[in-house]
């Protein structure tokens, strides 16, 4: 059977515990959340810089990468000159926060298709990137101006990543799709499968296994089902 998932109101209370939060992926502290609201001053931060072109990016020039519309809020990704690092900037109507991204901490450089955001009664945004073992990922997830980074990274050996509606719940999972292949192996023409979460990190299930990638149901954008979860190998 698959994993259970987690109540919404769980999902709901790690999203809105507060606006300031560091996580850790892979021993490496990878996010962080400034929240600066409308006509009001800052919080106190580890980066007390709150000008404008400071927070653009690490390293110039910035780059924007895409940008999303979710509800009302509008979501920007900007990478810096290395590509290693970015800055969502999440633009609600009751103002404006800043999550740091550095997806690079895992091998992994950004690239114009690294944004996705998904609606939801929990909103989220997965900030990707691909390297030379797979594609690794964050999410940052909320509702209206209430956003928080999540402390989980994501992987796929296989490339892809991404939101979707799975189990036909109030918010979106990430689907990563998986090489059956020993580690250390040529995975290059090994079966794949699609690995589902919720957005907290619980594993919910797995796809039996397809001979290629392009064989996922909805390839090139996968869409799954909950009746097509399996226990995962």
């Amino acid at each position: 059977m698959a994993g259970r998932r987690a109540p919404t109101a769980v999902v709901l209370a790690m999203v809105i515990c507060g606006l300031v939060l560091t996580a850790s992926l892979t021993g490496a502290a990878v996010m962080r959340v400034r929240s600066a609201p409308a006509n009001t001053a800052p919080g106190p931060t580890t980066d007390p810089t709150t000008s404008a072109s400071a927070v653009e990016c690490r390293r110039v020039p910035c780059r924007t990468l895409g940008t999303a519309s979710v509800g009302g809020t509008v979501v920007t990704l900007k990478g810096d000159s290395g590509l290693v690092s970015g800055r969502l900037f999440i633009e609600s109507p009751s103002g404006q926060q800043v999550v740091e991204m550095a997806v690079g901490d895992l091998g992994v450089y950004l690239d114009d298709q690294s944004l996705q955001c998904a609606p939801g009664a929990v909103s989220a945004c997965l900030v990707s990137g691909s390297g030379d073992k797979g594609t690794a990922g964050q999410v940052v997830a909320g509702r209206s101006d209430k956003w928080s980074a999540l402390g989980r990274a994501f992987f796929s050996e296989a490339n892809y990543l991404s939101l979707a509606n799975v189990d036909g719940d109030t918010s979106p999972e990430v689907i990563a799709v998986q090489q059956d292949c020993a580690s250390g192996a040529d995975c290059a023409r090994r079966p794949v499968y699609a690995q589902v979460f919720g957005l907290g990190g619980q594993e919910l299930g797995c796809t039996r296994l397809y001979s290629r990638i392009d064989q996922l149901p909805g390839y090139p954008t996968v869409q799954l089902t909950a009746a097509m979860l399996r226990d995962c190998p």
